[in-house]
């Protein structure tokens, strides 16, 4: 009877012991259920990307460059007063090639102007009316235009007369013989002028004109 007693107290102490193992391990959280432990992951995940959605949403978008549209400065009347009987003028695209071979697409601070100019029914010629908001801009426009041109040399020469506005110079086309190719720069403007030659004179009363318009 002693020795069973001896025992029974020895086997108690056991079980005690191993409870306070399995306790101190933390051994019964290892053995939950899975398909809980995978709802907690699941569930932190979507609130890790509904953090990540709210801030994105918080962030101010992306703009465009705010760039001014210039306002155009000829007027029929100009033509008018050089001495067109019915000046017209009619809007058109702009190509991004002035005279339609020298490329000039790559003025983004520029406002470009596309013209064609009508005396009645009578076509005179295209002009390109091109503004810049700085005279800086438009000096530099003008080099380029004039460099450009330079290059061309199997369609025609540059003369750089310079005698209307700011600065100016001929492009002499191979081809186009009985065509006037002008361009001129006055302030903050860059005109470019296309037009048979039999408008010359008239057209010389309009180049006089252009600085006013500034």
């Amino acid at each position: 009877m002693q020795k069973f007693t001896v025992f029974s107290i020895l086997l108690s102490l056991s079980v005690i012991l191993v409870i306070s193992d399995i306790v101190a391990h933390n051994y019964v959280q290892d053995f939950e259920d899975p398909s809980a432990q995978e709802e907690s992951t699941a569930e932190d995940e979507v609130s890790l990307e509904t953090d990540e959605d709210v801030a994105l949403s918080q962030e101010e978008p992306a703009t465009e460059p705010d760039l001014t549209v210039l306002p155009s400065a000829l007027s029929t009347e100009l033509f008018q007063t050089a001495g067109f009987t019915t000046p017209v003028l009619k809007d058109t695209i702009f190509s991004g090639l002035v005279f339609q071979f020298i490329s000039f697409s790559d003025q983004s601070e520029a406002t470009v102007y596309n013209w064609n100019l009508f005396d009645g029914e009578s076509y005179v010629g295209s002009i390109y009316e091109i503004k810049y908001p700085s005279e800086t801009g438009s000096f530099q426009g003008y080099l380029a235009l004039r460099e450009r041109a330079m290059g061309l040399t199997d369609l025609g020469s540059v003369n750089e007369v310079n005698n209307y506005g700011d600065a100016s110079f001929y492009f002499n086309h191979k081809n186009k013989l009985k065509t006037v190719h002008l361009i001129i720069r006055t302030g903050r403007d860059i005109y470019a002028f296309e037009y048979s030659q039999s408008f010359h004179e008239t057209m010389k009363k309009v180049f006089d004109s252009l600085g006013p318009l500034l």
